[in-house]
């Protein structure tokens, strides 16, 4: 592997970083009101088994319903559990700035791939190789 793919596996990774630190709280609130919708979901079936005087087919309809948004809700609420895990952890380091280090160290790695791309060599006393390039008029004289 070169040292510009490598430059660019780096790139990649702290971009991801930088995506998974500026995600994270909107992730979570995202994931807050998918819970909500659910438990509402649970209360409107649960009133629906309490007032409407069902019969055993329909009692049987709304309990499959009410299974499958409880297991619904159960995911998303595992997946809550992750996020807060990870929230102690990035929380500290956005304290620190690490958005703004990632985007400066994406911009350095930038760069030093474009120094790498248009490095050029002054000979400083063989002036007939090749790596000198194109010589000015002056240089020539």
């Amino acid at each position: 592997m070169t040292m510009l793919e490598e430059a660019d596996k780096a790139i990649e990774l702290l971009r991801n970083t930088s995506d998974f630190f500026a995600r994270i709280d909107d992730i979570e609130k995202m994931l807050s009101t998918q819970l909500a919708n659910k438990e509402a979901e649970r209360d409107d079936l649960l009133h629906e088994i309490e007032i409407s005087g069902l019969n055993a087919i329909e009692i049987m309809r709304v309990y499959k319903r009410l299974e499958k948004v409880l297991h619904e809700r159960r995911e998303i609420k595992d997946r809550m559990l992750l996020i807060n895990t990870l929230k102690g952890y990035s929380n500290k380091y956005i304290t620190k700035g690490i958005l703004g280090d990632t985007k400066q160290a994406i911009h350095n790695i930038e760069t030093l791939k474009k120094n790498i791309r248009t490095r050029k060599y002054t000979p400083r006393i063989l002036k007939d190789l090749k790596c000198a390039g194109v010589q000015s008029e002056e240089e020539k004289q």
